[in-house]
C-alpha cells in the first residue's frame, strides 16, 4: 500500500506497499469526478451500522492502464473504531495490526517488524478511513455513482490537495462491502475485492494484540517512541 509516511531506515518502498491495503480506486468507467451528491445509502449504512468485520480478500495493485504488477490474498478482521488486522498469506507472508494506539507491520520472512503511532502512520489515509468512527461525509465530498452490475458505487474525494489519495470507491452488494479501489496522486490503482464477508460477529481482543516471535528486530518510527 501507498500510505504518505516516511520509511523507516531498513524496510522497503515494496514492502510497505504489500502490507498496508487501502491505496486504491479503479480505471474504470465509474471513476468521474462529476458533481458531488448527497451520501449514499450503502456507505452510511456501513459506517452507521457495521461495528466489526471478517472477510477474505484479493489484493491486485495496477496501472493506469490496468496492467497488474502485483497481487496478494489474505485475510481481514476490522473492529470499529480503530482496530483491524490484514493477514497477507501469499505469495508473500505478512502481517498488519492496528490496536487503537500502535501499529504494526511484520514481516515473518525478513524477521522483523515497523511499530508506528498509529494516528501518525494512518493519518488521512483509507486505511484510517475505513476503520474510523464517522462517516466519511464528515471529512470528505461524497459522490454517489449508481448501480453497475449489481454493485452499488460510492466515490470519496478527498479535500485537501496532499491527501494519500485521489479517490476511493466502495463497492457494496446489498450493503455488504465487496469491493474497495483507490487512486493515489501517482494514478496508480489498488483493487481490493472481499468475500466470505461476516459483520457484527464476535471478534476476540487477542486478534489485534500482535504476538513477535523471539529475536524479531522492532524498527520504530522516529517520533513513535
Amino acid at each position: 500500500m501507498k500510505f504518505r509516511f516516511k520509511h523507516p531506515t531498513g524496510v522497503s518502498r515494496r514492502t510497505f506497499c504489500q502490507a498496508m491495503p487501502l491505496c486504491f480506486i479503479g480505471g474504470s468507467s465509474a471513476l468521474t469526478g462529476a458533481a458531488l451528491a448527497a451520501p449514499s445509502g450503502p456507505l452510511e449504512h456501513f459506517f452507521s451500522n457495521v461495528k466489526t468485520l471478517r472477510a477474505a480478500f484479493q489484493q491486485s495493485v495496477l496501472t493506469e492502464e490496468l496492467e497488474l504488477i502485483d497481487q496478494s490474498q489474505g485475510e481481514l478482521w476490522l473492529s470499529r473504531p480503530g482496530r483491524f488486522r490484514w493477514n497477507y498469506g501469499t505469495p508473500l507472508e505478512q502481517v498488519v495490526v492496528a490496536d487503537g494506539e500502535k501499529l504494526w507491520i511484520y514481516d515473518p520472512g525478513l524477521e522483523q517488524a515497523v511499530l508506528r503511532n498509529q494516528d501518525s502512520a494512518l493519518g488521512d489515509t483509507p486505511a484510517g478511513l475505513l476503520a474510523g468512527d464517522t462517516s466519511p461525509r464528515d471529512s470528505y465530498l461524497v459522490e454517489s455513482l449508481g448501480n453497475q452490475g449489481g454493485i452499488d458505487w460510492v466515490s470519496v474525494f478527498p479535500k485537501e490537495a496532499d491527501a494519500a489519495f485521489s479517490q476511493i470507491q466502495f463497492g457494496f452488494e446489498t450493503d455488504t462491502l465487496r469491493l474497495v479501489q483507490m487512486l493515489d496522486p501517482l494514478q496508480q490503482i489498488t483493487r481490493i475485492r472481499f468475500t466470505d464477508v461476516k459483520v457484527n460477529i464476535t471478534i476476540p481482543p487477542e486478534k489485534f494484540v500482535l504476538e513477535l516471535p523471539e529475536g524479531t528486530d522492532i524498527i520504530r518510527g522516529s517520533t513513535d517512541g
